[in-house]
């Protein structure tokens, strides 16, 4: 399996798990959100610690930038945990059900209750990223 598809599997395994089956929220596509959002989680000590060293940020011209995000989430999108972005481009929705996602987990021995804390320091920290760019209204999102 490429590391690629492992860090899909547990960035949306993650997202799946944070919140109610019925109440998953899209992952944002636009903007660097999720970008800014996964750099201050990994920072926050969420995901393998691994993470730190196989994801690279960078600061580019339109902000800040996941290097491996689009192939992150265009690996999501081919598995089909992930449905292609909607027409706006701003957001991507979930397809997998927490079942799949538990079982993603298991094939790594990582534990629901460690995925779900992962998804949440996620969700805050893109609330973050969110407020962030809100000071900002040429950008809000």
């Amino acid at each position: 399996m490429s590391r690629l598809q492992d860090i899909a599997e547990l960035l949306v395994a993650s997202w799946v798990l944070s919140r109610d089956e019925d109440k998953v929220d899209p992952l944002p596509t636009s903007h660097g959100l999720l970008d800014r959002a996964l750099r201050t989680a990994i920072a926050g000590g969420a995901f393998p610690k691994d993470w730190s060293k196989r994801l690279h940020f960078v600061d580019s011209r339109i902000g800040l930038q996941c290097v491996e995000l689009d192939s992150i989430m265009g690996t999501a999108q081919r598995a089909e945990f992930t449905t292609e972005p909607n027409p706006s481009y701003e957001t991507t929705h979930i397809k997998i059900s927490q079942s799949a996602a538990r079982a993603l987990l298991g094939r790594r021995g990582i534990s629901e209750a460690e995925a779900r804390s992962w998804g949440e320091v996620l969700h805050r920290a893109l609330d973050d990223a969110k407020a962030t760019l809100s000071q900002y209204p040429q950008h809000a999102v």
